[in-house]
């Protein structure tokens, strides 16, 4: 019996170690020795730099890094080694290379030069990829400064063009301007090629509503559906961020009517892909982006005409949400096993907040409305208007930023008590352990208090 015993823990644990050796194998040795050993390979080393209390870290240590294909890869190409931030040689390689987050990897050379960087929980194809990029910086031998120097003489050459756009992301720089420029001076039948059609459509990307770019995107959008096999949605919800959301924060800083514009025509394109009303989301869109660059006269002018709107998209958001609610209960009638691991206190706030997620959408929209008239008008009657659309966005989603909010207005409309009232329920609704949104609350309160 004790031989079978014996017998059967050996097997157990050779299976363990054999799954252990599929994965990543990180060396043992000082810092010092690790780059020492980089330089007689000509690798790069791989960190991985964590925290005895990162769950993350954990995450990555159990499910990804024992995985074969990681170990195949990472084993191949890189002197793989670990630190703990907070212990040894850790503590300074976190100074060295300002590491603030957990866990953060680095692909460094044997002197130490950093040549990528990157971090978080990531599956397993996410995880090989960055290491691919970093392998990529390593095999460059030109900096990204380089690069932009030769930018400017071979700017017409689409060859470099696309090296330097693939450069560029690799350091996560901003490429809008290069990929038109790119797109401006390729032939259509490699811009039409599956994989930089890849590249192009990213949630990663930054690309201009108002460019080569966007225009052959809206000319050949049949012809890229076809090819990459996307269906609309999905494409016009890609764009949506990557073009229609970095353009209009572009507009916004730059104060820039002309590119505000270009990102009116691309979202009325992509919302009508999308089925949505696209004369509606105009005007929140001006509404919008006259606060953001306070423009008072034409905002003031848009305002009570956006929240019509909301108030319109409202009826249909409720329906939505009820029937989540009610899918939601039904699922938990018929099984409760996932709940029943949450504490009585997550368990009713999974309860109390299932199905609320277009109204609590729709309740922001209210409030920020309501702020930027408190900002920028003193319109009695338009703040008036703001008051209850700050109660409305309570009623739908009582976060304390709403509460902050009727605040705000009522203190312009010169009600201090009530604004009081509404100030304080804020900072008892505000999360615990925020120190910048406690300041932030406090400050309101004093300015309130003080009649400042």
């Amino acid at each position: 019996m004790m031989k079978k015993l014996v017998l059967s823990v050996v097997i157990l644990c050779g299976f363990t170690m054999s799954l252990l050796a599929q994965g990543i194998q990180f060396r043992e040795g000082s810092w010092k020795e690790i780059l020492e050993i980089a330089k007689k390979e000509n690798k790069l080393v791989f960190v991985d730099n964590y925290t005895s209390w990162c769950g993350p870290c954990k995450k990555m240590v159990s499910e990804i890094f024992p995985l074969k294909e990681v170990g195949d890869f990472y084993n191949a190409n890189f002197i793989c080694y670990k630190l703990d931030c907070e212990k040894g040689d850790g503590v300074e390689v976190a100074k060295t290379y300002q590491i603030m987050s957990f866990p953060t990897y680095l692909y460094v050379d044997g002197n130490g030069k950093l040549f990528y960087r990157s971090g978080a929980y990531m599956p397993a194809e996410k995880f090989i990829e960055e290491g691919k990029i970093a392998l990529a910086e390593f095999s460059d031998k030109r900096t990204i400064e380089e690069w932009e120097a030769l930018y400017a003489k071979k700017k017409n050459n689409a060859s470099f063009v696309k090296g330097y756009i693939a450069k560029r992301n690799r350091a996560k720089l901003d490429n809008a301007d290069i990929f038109d420029q790119y797109v401006s001076i390729e032939k259509e039948k490699n811009l039409m090629d599956t994989t930089f059609l890849k590249e192009l459509f990213d949630y990663e990307n930054k690309l201009n509503a108002g460019g080569a770019c966007a225009d052959f995107v809206m000319k050949n959008w049949d012809r890229i559906r076809e090819v990459t096999g996307m269906q609309d949605q999905k494409m016009a919800e890609i764009l949506g961020y990557s073009m229609g959301s970095y353009s209009y924060r572009r507009a916004v800083k730059e104060k820039n009517e002309e590119r505000f514009n270009s990102y009116l025509k691309v979202m009325a394109f992509l919302n009508g892909k999308l089925g949505v009303n696209v004369a509606n989301e105009e005007v929140k869109s001006r509404s919008g982006y006259y606060a953001a660059i306070d423009d008072k006269t034409r905002f003031e002018e848009l305002a009570e005409k956006h929240a019509d709107i909301l108030f319109e998209e409202e009826k249909d958001c409720l329906k939505r949400d009820q029937e989540k609610y009610m899918q939601f209960l039904q699922g938990l009638i018929k099984d409760a096993s996932g709940l029943a691991s949450q504490t009585p206190e997550q368990l009713a706030f999974t309860i109390q907040f299932a199905g609320i997620n277009e109204s609590a959408s729709l309740a922001f929209n209210f409030r920020d409305l309501a702020a930027n008239v408190a900002r920028l008008s003193d319109d009695q009657k338009l703040l008036n208007k703001a008051m209850t659309w700050a109660l409305e966005a309570i009623t739908l989603f009582g976060n304390f930023t709403c509460y902050e909010t009727l605040a705000e207005v009522l203190y312009k409309m010169g009600y201090q008590k009530e604004a009081l009232w509404q100030i304080e329920k804020a900072l008892d609704k505000m999360p615990a352990g925020n120190d910048a949104i406690a300041a932030r609350i406090h400050g309101k309160l004093d300015k309130i208090k003080n009649n400042k």
